[in-house]
């Protein structure tokens, strides 16, 4: 049975033979970025590789078994969606979508739209910039955490948390320890008290 780790690499050979942009890390070493690299966007173009790495991911993921790949309607903040699942019990719906604006933006996200899990790259400007390289690991990680699993997605009013086995994050005001203990537990399949109104999104692994 395929893992996760397996599908990346078939993905980055794929994508490689696309003639995508590349280019080099502008910040080597911790270089701080300059003043006017801020307000700068340059060769916005570039940035299409996001969506062409989330397709070739798409096309991976349909041609293992017990997976399907559905188009989804253009939604506020994106022009074009894929709906990819497995019939794996336990696992969530991975949503990968496409952002046409200034530059090219993928959206990944999980269950629904709005539980979004990523936004990449986060800002286009040349300050922001880490070359190609980390663009697309950044898009594989996030990726890959859903479908490796386990991968758990808190939501409350104001704040927001997700975990999987190598890490997470929080944002909101909440405690990150405390939120990452939680998701821990769900992804255990403990019973958790969690705190009045949160959602809890809790995927197993696709492949393993």
């Amino acid at each position: 049975m395929v893992t996760s780790t397996e599908l990346r690499a078939r993905v980055a050979e794929s994508f490689d033979g696309l003639g995508m942009p590349s280019w080099a890390n502008p910040h080597p070493d911790g270089a701080q970025p300059r003043d006017e690299e801020y307000s700068r966007v340059t060769e916005p173009s570039r940035y299409d590789i996001v969506h062409a790495r989330a397709r070739a991911w798409t096309e991976h993921l349909g041609q293992q078994p017990g997976v399907r790949v559905e188009p989804i309607a253009p939604g506020e903040n994106f022009d074009r969606g894929t709906k990819i699942t497995s019939t794996r019990a336990g696992t969530l719906p991975l949503l990968l979508l496409e952002q046409d604006a200034e530059h090219a933006v993928l959206r990944v996200a999980v269950a629904e739209p709005e539980l979004e899990i990523a936004l990449l790259p986060d800002c286009g400007c040349d300050a922001c910039d880490w070359g190609c390289d980390d663009l697309l690991a950044a898009v594989d990680d996030k990726i890959a955490m859903v479908v490796g699993g386990p991968f758990v997605v808190l939501r409350g009013k104001d704040w927001h948390a997700q975990w999987h086995p190598g890490g997470g994050s929080a944002g909101g005001g909440v405690d990150l320890g405390a939120m990452m203990e939680l998701c821990r537990r769900l992804a255990g399949g403990e019973d958790v008290d969690l705190p009045q109104g949160t959602e809890a999104f809790a995927g197993a692994g696709w492949f393993n």
